[in-house]
């Protein structure tokens, strides 16, 4: 992993364990999630060149595979 990539990495581990201490209600995570992309998008237009958004978007689509695992969607229904 390179340095830009393992700092991401740390940088979106300390979000995402924020974020969900902030988590009490089932529709939280729909606003969250609605928020950031929002929040993104507005970004990224503010920010970036289209030129840096293009790149932006070709590194995240050659990468995304390597962010998301399958399992971590499935819902379990096994009980204990």
């Amino acid at each position: 992993m390179s340095n830009d990539t393992q700092r991401m990495q740390d940088i979106q581990n300390a979000l995402v364990a924020h974020i969900e201490t902030q988590l009490t209600a089932d529709e939280d995570f729909m606003y969250v999630a609605t928020m950031l992309l929002k929040h993104s998008l507005v970004l990224y237009k503010t920010f970036l060149e289209d030129e840096q958004i293009q790149n932006m978007l070709a590194h995240v689509s050659e990468t995304i595979s390597d962010d998301l695992n399958v399992v971590d969607y499935l819902v379990s229904t096994t009980r204990h």
